[in-house]
């Protein structure tokens, strides 16, 4: 699989979030839990029929 660059902006917020779910153990880091939310939305998209 070909390799994408995904370049996010945050707002405060969104970042303490992120960091509040890496505490929970979700992930080791943001980057891991950004890969980890584009897989499983990636997979909700196909599981549903849906693509673009």
């Amino acid at each position: 699989m070909a390799e994408t660059v995904v370049t996010l902006r945050l707002n405060q917020q969104q970042l303490e979030l992120l960091d509040r779910t890496i505490a929970q153990g979700v992930a080791p880091d943001r980057v891991s839990l950004v890969r980890l939310a584009l897989r499983e939305y990636a997979a909700a998209r196909k599981s549903d029929g849906t693509s673009r």
